[in-house]
């Protein structure tokens, strides 16, 4: 096996002035080849299928230092033989002659092979017998790079690259807004359209100075000098979308008033910047390429029979016609609840890989049209009247499931804790952080007043974080298992409900209702038992 090469070495006040200048640290991340490929957990490498090509992308303005690959695989026989060879971009093959029983290599790539845009890693097999191959753990096998900024993201064209990188992309992402009527309409078109560049939900937060990208989104008047100054003009001239880089990368949505900004947002989730600088306009959308896939036609009559699998799998009935016919709303009243709920909406346009450009936003103390389809998003949304009024008995036997994996329900709850065993509670110190903070409850069904409008929501107990239950959901495959007209997941997967294909029986509700209550009912035997005790002693007295 040969040793991948290393970059060009420079000595350490150059390399350090440059960091600086930069404002970015050496990047190295690991990514299992199962998540490159897309191609599932295993592959096979034999005769009739020699080779396996797993394409990976990395940021315009970097070079990669050090290369380095796991391979995990097991012979498909006792009598495979033979050679596997390693190569990244058609360069000098790595060779490995490994003996025929499960083995995990880790080896150098040329690290020099390695490219800006796009790239790709090819394992092939070759034996000159009529052996078996191998099969390749996709997922235990894992590429790990060591990436260096040679210098800043200069364009607008660049950065939408860089957001979709297999590695060293932007992933925490600052949005910074003001409070306002516009602000939930502002982000959430904003954040759809960098979760479609980035090909995944990223991490929103509102933390600039711990973020890998800030993006600014208000109306002219409201941005600092800086800001403006990155406009094309250094003055708003319409809906614009500005970029500027002076340390960490800053993105800028603005217009001369809100609406202009929120026209700006949505340019955001509709048109690529491939190939654009610094800033962009309206006009420039007429000829910028359309950002994402275009809907097939017809595209609500697929959701005449929706359920959650039908939402998961392409957002319908909520993303029909982008969004024209839906209102979004958020239950949300802290900042982590929003950022949670952003990044749902966000992995609901990643699967039907458009925005919702056309949605209604706004939260809950505001009225929603009630012609369109209703999504609302956050937590205690059962508490919302549209919800409460239509929401099916799956809704609520999840939201009564999801309190009971967070620990104590009932009016005598603080008594039965005093006499639980210390297993029942993580957390023995006031002020503990829960158990199981990321649990949350979706469902989807129709207005009991309005049979032709769609009813849906994604939320948590006030028990549990929506925080960290929206991200949970949006940045796994916990989303992909979502079923039934209701379900319940946290991290240990996800529990559908569906009562037309299976009713609960009597005995199931009489089982649940006893697992609701079984500290109360516990607490009243022992209070019945106690009492019961005292009679006895205040009658033996009574005979003394």
């Amino acid at each position: 096996m040969a040793a991948g090469s290393n970059a060009i070495a420079q000595d350490a006040p150059e390399a350090r002035a440059a960091d600086e200048s930069l404002n970015i640290t050496t990047n190295t991340e690991e990514r299992a080849l199962a998540d490159l490929n897309g191609a599932g957990d295993a592959f096979v490498l034999s005769t009739s299928q020699p080779r396996s090509r797993i394409h990976f992308t990395l940021p315009p303005n970097v070079q990669t230092s050090e290369a380095w690959l796991r391979l995990a695989a097991r012979p498909a026989s006792d009598a495979t033989a033979g050679t596997i060879e390693v190569r990244v971009n058609g360069g000098d093959p790595i060779v490995i002659r490994p003996q025929a029983r499960a083995m995990e290599a880790r080896f150098a790539l040329f690290s020099a092979d390695m490219r800006p845009g796009s790239n790709t890693l090819e394992i092939a097999y070759s034996t000159q017998t009529a052996a078996p191959g191998w099969i390749v753990d996709a997922r235990r096998s894992q590429l790990r790079l060591t990436l260096e900024p040679v210098r800043p993201l200069e364009t607008l064209g660049e950065l939408e690259h860089a957001l979709g990188s297999d590695f060293a992309a932007p992933r925490r992402i600052a949005l910074v807004t003001d409070a306002g009527r516009e602000r939930i309409t502002l982000e959430a078109l904003t954040a759809q359209g960098l979760a479609l560049r980035a090909g995944e939900v990223p991490l929103f937060t509102g933390d600039a100075d711990q973020a890998d990208l800030v993006v600014r989104i208000a109306e002219f008047s409201r941005l600092d000098e800086t800001d403006r100054a990155a406009l094309r003009r250094g003055e708003s001239q319409g809906p614009e979308v500005a970029f500027r880089h002076d340390g960490v990368p800053h993105l800028i949505v603005t217009g001369r008033n809100l609406d202009e900004a929120t026209a700006a947002a949505r340019l955001m989730g509709a048109r690529s910047f491939e190939g654009y600088g610094r800033s962009f306009l309206a006009a420039d959308a007429i000829s910028a390429r359309r950002l994402g896939r275009e809907q097939v036609r017809d595209a609500r009559a697929f959701s005449t029979n929706a359920d959650l699998r039908t939402f998961a799998a392409s957002g319908l009935p909520f993303s029909a016609d982008q969004g024209a016919r839906t209102a979004v709303q958020f239950s949300t009243r802290h900042d982590a609840d929003r950022y949670g709920a952003l990044s749902v909406l966000a992995r609901a346009a990643l699967i039907g890989d458009q925005a919702w450009l056309y949605a209604w936003y706004g939260d809950t103390s505001e009225t929603a049209p009630a012609d369109h389809n209703l999504l609302i998003i956050g937590p205690n949304s059962t508490q919302v009247s549209a919800v409460d009024r239509s929401a099916p008995e799956e809704l609520r036997a999840a939201m009564r499931a999801a309190e009971r994996s967070r620990g104590q329900r009932g009016l005598m709850r603080l008594a039965a804790a005093a006499y639980a065993d210390a297993g029942d509670h993580a957390a023995s110190a006031p002020g503990s952080q829960p158990r199981e903070t990321g649990v949350g409850v979706a469902s989807l069904f129709r207005d009991r007043h309005n049979n032709q409008r769609w009813i849906g929501t994604l939320t948590t107990p006030d028990v549990a974080s929506f925080a960290d239950a929206g991200r949970s959901l949006a940045r796994s495959d916990l989303w992909q298992a979502l079923e039934g007209r209701a379900a319940v997941w946290s991290s240990r997967g996800v529990t559908p409900l569906d009562f037309s294909v299976a009713a609960p029986t009597l005995m199931d509700r009489a089982r649940e209702l006893a697992v609701d209550h079984t500290r109360d009912a516990a607490f009243l035997l022992f209070g019945a038992a106690l009492l019961m005790l005292l009679r006895g002693f205040a009658r033996r007295r009574a005979q003394a």
